[in-house]
């Protein structure tokens, strides 16, 4: 699929326009510096981490609990025992007054409940995963916008330069018509067209400064500084050999099915977890209690437990079943969100795979193109010398010359960039410029592995 000889065309293509240029950074640098500062990439690790406690919180419903309690306050009691003891003293019937005080503690272990905590947590860990895969997919797309903004430097300072050398071309064809004009060779129509078309290569060039400043600001925004100087990357690796290939490697590799994935097990997760409702639940409870002055009674009261509690809700007014519903629903919806991404993701790799392809073909006729121009341009020199050609003829020769070079230079870059763009199609253009996020996570990893 990829041509050995696109790196050497494309450093033909920045040679022959720039010799003087030299790029010492790599495209690497700027991805890894793109994904460790971009807020698309720090925002989705936040949530990973944030996901990761959730797992953990969920988990926790395997463990037991433990609550103390303790209290001291009024207490005005009136009951069997505060009567007593009033009638004891010969007083009326009266309420009784004391400083109640008193002290628990009670630890709660689940036994059983219908696997509502197991459910819980495998919902939580596709959770994670699905976070995990946002985090992948992001990255992807960060790492394809910070190849574009890289490449696009490289094409602009390329086509800056190209743009200058045609002026330099324009000034000597006006240098040439002045000492034609000198032998009377040429009058004084012939050096105003020259002219015009000089000051038109001059704006022209003057604009392609600007757009380069442009690509500029656009690659701070992506990576998060301003380049420096930059080195021509080489055609990536890993590339599929064919379009079935392509479809394959995405289906297994891209992160947005397996964020789909990740997302159907979490709704099959909160499906199970619906069912828990219609079961009893069993807990162990083992407590003790401490009281002093309680209820009416004078010094210090102890009690302790032992028990298995069983709590079964009988009915909750149709609740329950539409909770089971609901999420019955859901997992419906996930997977058809999952059959609309592979469309999706099928397509991106349809696209990537005709540009490169047809980008391969387009090179030669437009190498063919900037030889027979470049070639034309040299005959209507040497005729324009001995009078066979016109100015115009000359001039026109130089922009045909201009033009053949700027759409093989644009055919080159675009052909590299879409090489990048399958690769990210497929969900693997991390792994084949061995760039590397800066948080802990597996863009591969399987709920199971979370």
């Amino acid at each position: 699929m990829f041509k050995k000889s696109l790196k050497v065309s494309l450093l033909a293509a920045i040679t022959a326009s720039s010799a003087s240029t030299a790029y010492a950074g790599t495209l690497l640098d700027s991805v890894n510096e793109a994904l460790s500062t971009n807020p698309e990439i720090l925002i989705r690790s936040s949530e990973v981490d944030a996901r990761r406690f959730e797992v953990r919180g969920a988990k926790a419903g395997y463990l037991p609990s433990v609550d103390l309690r303790a209290g001291i306050g009024y207490e005005n009691s009136r009951n069997s025992t505060t009567i007593g003891f009033y009638n004891a003293g010969e007083e009326s019937d009266q309420d009784l007054n004391r400083t109640r005080r008193d002290a628990s503690i009670v630890a709660r272990q689940m036994l059983w409940d219908g696997s509502a905590v197991e459910s819980e947590v495998d919902r939580q860990k596709a959770r994670l995963s699905s976070a995990a895969q946002d985090l992948c997919t992001a990255a992807e797309t960060v790492a394809l916008s910070a190849t574009e903004a890289y490449l696009n430097i490289l094409r602009q300072q390329a086509f800056v330069d190209l743009t200058r050398e045609n002026v330099d071309e324009h000034e000597r064809l006006v240098e040439l018509i002045r000492k034609q004009g000198a032998k009377g060779r040429s009058n004084d129509a012939d050096i105003a067209q020259a002219e015009s078309r000089m000051v038109l290569a001059q704006a022209n060039l003057i604009s392609a400064e600007s757009v380069l400043r442009d690509v500029r600001t656009q690659y701070q925004r992506i990576v998060g500084n301003l380049p420096q100087s930059l080195t021509l990357p080489s055609a990536p690796a890993g590339a599929p050999i064919s379009l079935d290939a392509a479809l394959a490697q995405a289906i297994d590799n891209h992160p947005v099915l397996k964020l789909a994935a990740a997302d159907i097990q979490a709704a099959e997760a909160q499906y199970e977890a619906s069912k828990s409702s219609f079961l009893p639940r069993f807990e162990l409870e083992v407590g003790a209690d401490w009281n002093s002055d309680a209820n009416g009674g004078k010094d210090d009261t102890y009690t302790h437990t032992a028990k298995v509690n069983m709590t079964y809700n009988l009915y909750s007014g149709g609740a329950d079943s539409a909770r089971k519903s609901q999420t019955s629903r859901l997992i419906n919806e996930a997977v058809e969100v999952r059959n609309r991404a592979l469309r999706q993701v099928e397509e991106e790799v349809r696209f990537a795979w005709i540009a490169v392809e047809y980008g391969e073909k387009r090179l030669r006729p437009l190498a063919e193109h900037v030889k027979q121009a470049d070639l034309s341009r040299e005959l209507y020199n040497k005729q324009f010398m001995i009078g066979n050609r016109t100015l115009l003829d000359l001039l026109d020769s130089q922009n045909e010359y201009f033009s053949a070079r700027q759409s093989e230079l644009n055919a080159r870059f675009d052909l590299l960039f879409n090489n990048y763009r399958l690769l990210q199609s497929t969900g693997s253009l991390l792994t084949s410029v061995g760039a590397s996020l800066p948080v802990e996570n597996r863009c591969g990893a399987t709920v199971a592995q979370m």
